[in-house]
C-alpha cells in the first residue's frame, strides 16, 4: 500500500531544499540599491535569467506629473530628457501595476514607466513587461515601488522585481487584480448612482 503521507512529506522536503538552493544562488541579486530598475526586452526561462536581464538605473527620475512626461518645445525636466534619450522613448508615461494601485492592500505600490506611445514607436517585444502590465509591451520599461507610508519610491532589488515578474506570469496576482477591479467597479457604480457620468477606459 502506498504511504501518501510519506510521499507528501518527501515532496515537501524536496521543494523546500529547492527553494533554499534557489535563494542561495540568487543571493547576489537581493541587494536593495536602486529605486528604479530597467526592464529591457529579452528572453528568459527562469528567475536567474530575469535577474541577469534586469538593470539598476541609479539616475532615473520620475516625471513630476503626467504632463511633465510629454516632450514639447517648452522646459523639459532633466530626468525626463535623460530617460527619453537613454531608452529612445518619445515621451514618459506611467501607471501602477494592476493589483498594486492606491486602492490595493499592502504597503507596496508597484509603478512602471514606459514610452507612452510604445505600441507605435517601439518594435521589440518585452516579455517581462508583458507579465507585469498584462498586455502587449514593446521596448524598454522601468519599474519602481512606492511605499504607501512614506509616499516615496523605496530601494528595491533585482530579485524582488524578478519575483514579481514570475509571480504575475504564473497568475499569482490574479486575486489582487480581481479585487482591485471589483473595487473600481463599485466606485464607478456609486458615482453613476449619484448621476455622475463615468468613462471606462480599456487596458
Amino acid at each position: 500500500m502506498t504511504n501518501y503521507d510519506k510521499w507528501a512529506k518527501f515532496a515537501a522536503d524536496v521543494a523546500s531544499d529547492s527553494d533554499k538552493e534557489e535563494e542561495k544562488e540568487l543571493e547576489k541579486y537581493t541587494k536593495k540599491r536602486a529605486r528604479f530598475i530597467h526592464v529591457p526586452p529579452g528572453a528568459f526561462s527562469n528567475k536567474e535569467q530575469i535577474c541577469k536581464l534586469l538593470e539598476e538605473d541609479m539616475d532615473f527620475e520620475a516625471p513630476s506629473s503626467a504632463a511633465a512626461g510629454i516632450m514639447d518645445e517648452g522646459i523639459v525636466e532633466p530626468g525626463v530628457a535623460r530617460a527619453i534619450d537613454k531608452y529612445k522613448w518619445s515621451s514618459v508615461g506611467s501607471q501602477f501595476l494592476p493589483g498594486y494601485g492606491p486602492s490595493a492592500p499592502g504597503t507596496d505600490m508597484w509603478r512602471i514607466f514606459f514610452d507612452d506611445n510604445f505600441l507605435t514607436t517601439q518594435k521589440e517585444p518585452n516579455k517581462a513587461a508583458r507579465a507585469l502590465i498584462g498586455h502587449k509591451s514593446l521596448g524598454s520599461f522601468v519599474v519602481s515601488c512606492v511605499d504607501r507610508n512614506t509616499k516615496e519610491d523605496r530601494a528595491i532589488s533585482l530579485k524582488e522585481v524578478a519575483d514579481l515578474i514570475i509571480r504575475r506570469q504564473q497568475g499569482g496576482d490574479a486575486e489582487r487584480i480581481g479585487r482591485e477591479h471589483g473595487d473600481q467597479r463599485a466606485q464607478m457604480d456609486s458615482l453613476s448612482s449619484l448621476g455622475v457620468e463615468t468613462v471606462e477606459l480599456d487596458g
